[in-house]
């Protein structure tokens, strides 16, 4: 008898159709599981026979062929393993099959019949009802997540045996018994299917917490706990670049206290991401606050961009619509560094396999920091020990090319003794949030036509519409042009800065003042790279 029943695969990360067909035929009595699989895949057949024996089956001996298509698309993971053991019973004439036509079937299966957890199934029930399912069984464990997508109607399972009770009760029919299979449960009343209501706009009511970190804890750094807030604010790229113990690290590991809060679109991508990455927190339904990514200098360009095979998302697509940190930027190797080029000018990055290419998502605000020389001292020739040739070979770890990429280059300078014992506290993460906030508002509202929302995002043609100069503003930057030899990118850079800087200004207009302040962030360059260049002068 031919049976089929319907799951999903994460291609990517993208959702895709994966049809299950079951053909339970006199023969020699043997399970083929084909379909074009991974080695996880293939072992379902072991997985599926032990859940179903230890869930009260008896199957009788029969030739039994399991197909997964398309063929074409390559299948991994065990997320199949359920909707094979539905299908291989409707074989066995258990089900009839228009009344299970309509259900997505996602889960892997132990041993015993208990359901666990699979990553990627936000994205699979995402896209639920475009196979024409208006009902989806997932693992207990991920019903939460689940539960945010509300075209169809969820149901979570903790085993094997309260599906098929689950199933049986729409056939209207109890415990089955043929000449080709039997079912004694182990429980002949399981629990019901578990439903949850997930309420979106109740995870938004309350703010982000930052927990025992607060920018009230940095003692001086103005012109450092300034440039933070204007990157936050417009989701700018960020560098820091000063002695050991100055502070760079603290400022950066308190940016997500001050971090705008996401848009319903926005947690959903994010959610997506993490899910298929296997790293969403436990019984997490929503991801509702930007992520905030730190790997080690030791990272490779595969773990930093994404790959493998199957390709899986890499940190920079993890810290998409949040911040990717790299502290000692120059200790990363250089031919990782220069792995972020592409994605941070087009938002995202292209892997490519030999069975196909992948687009994942990588709109990240770059936060790094850094020494401005091995020893750290550097340029105060009484404490640094480096010679000319050291200094220079550190700095030229972070090029050119990517040091055009940053918008906002920041020295952080040594904190003095009297700073540091002060009992004024600084402005708290709350009001510095708030005034964030307020300048976000402003860009969702200007961008609200766009497919982008923060100042950073803006193209070529979206400086030109939304950053325009009046004649002293032009003026100014013809000058700033030729005297710092900007090139054409550094110069949309400096503008997009100026447009988040009137955006916390409240200005509708950029004015001078807000030139003025963006230029001053890119004289980092020219006080360590330049003077590096010319022999550390």
């Amino acid at each position: 008898m031919y049976f089929t029943t319907l799951s999903s695969s994460i291609d990517g990360i993208k959702s895709r159709p994966v049809s299950v067909e079951a053909d339970v035929t006199d023969g020699l009595p043997i399970f083929t599981l084909v379909g074009y699989l991974a080695s996880e895949t293939r072992e379902a057949s072991e997985r599926v026979r032990s859940a179903l024996r230890n869930s009260g089956f008896t199957l009788g001996p029969r030739h039994i062929t399991v197909n997964l298509a398309p063929a074409s698309l390559k299948k991994d993971g065990s997320s199949f393993d359920l909707a094979i053991a539905v299908a291989l019973l409707g074989g066995y004439g258990l089900f009839s099959q228009d009344r299970l036509s309509h259900i997505l079937f996602l889960g892997e299966l132990g041993l015993s019949g208990e359901l666990c957890a699979i990553r990627g199934i936000l994205e699979m029930v995402s896209h639920a009802a475009e196979q024409g399912c208006d009902t989806v069984i997932v693992p207990r464990q991920n019903l939460k997540e689940a539960s945010v997508v509300k075209n169809v109607t969820v149901y979570g399972a903790a085993d094997l045996n309260q599906i098929i009770h689950f199933l049986l009760e729409k056939e209207n029919r109890g415990p089955y018994q043929s000449p080709d299979v039997s079912y004694t449960p182990p429980r002949l009343n399981p629990a019901p299917l578990e439903r949850v209501d997930i309420d979106i706009r109740a995870l938004y009511e309350h703010p982000p917490s930052g927990g025992d970190l607060d920018f009230s804890q940095i003692r001086g750094q103005l012109l450092l706990r300034r440039a933070c807030e204007i990157a936050v604010a417009g989701l700018h790229n960020l560098l820091m670049i000063g002695p050991p113990g100055a502070g760079k690290s603290m400022a950066a590991k308190r940016i997500p206290t001050i971090l705008p809060r996401t848009t319903p679109e926005e947690a959903l991508e994010i959610t997506k991401l993490h899910s298929i990455a296997g790293v969403l927190p436990e019984d997490t339904s929503l991801i509702t606050t930007r992520p905030f990514r730190s790997p080690h200098h030791t990272i490779t360009a595969p773990a930093l961009c994404g790959g493998g095979s199957p390709p899986h998302p890499g940190e920079i697509s993890l810290a998409h619509h949040g911040v990717l940190y790299l502290d000692e930027l120059p200790e990363f190797d250089p031919r990782v560094i220069e792995t972020l080029r592409s994605p941070l000018e087009d938002g995202e990055i292209h892997i490519t396999r030999t069975h196909g290419s992948f687009v994942f998502p990588a709109r990240f605000m770059l936060v790094a920091s850094m020494n401005p020389c091995r020893c750290g001292f550097y340029p105060d020739r009484a404490k640094c020990s480096c010679t000319n040739a050291q200094i220079r070979r550190y700095l030229t770890h972070v090029s050119m090319p990517m040091l055009d990429r940053i918008d906002l280059g920041v020295e952080a300078r040594k904190v003095s003794y009297d700073e540091l014992r002060s009992q004024e506290e600084g402005e708290s993460s709350e009001a510095i949030r708030r005034r964030v906030e307020a300048a976000a508002a402003i860009q969702q509202e200007r961008y609200r036509a766009e497919p982008f929302s923060f100042n950073s995002a803006l193209t070529a043609d979206g400086v030109r519409r939304y950053c325009p100069l009046d004649s002293a503003g032009e003026k100014l930057m013809k000058k700033v042009y030729g005297s710092m030899n900007l090139t054409a990118r550094s110069y949309t850079r400096i503008l997009k800065v100026a447009r988040t800087i009137a955006d916390l200004d409240g200005s509708e207009d950029i004015r001078t003042r807000h030139l003025m302040e963006a230029v001053s962030y890119r004289a980092v360059d020219r006080k360590y790279w330049e003077s590096a260049a010319k022999g550390c002068g």
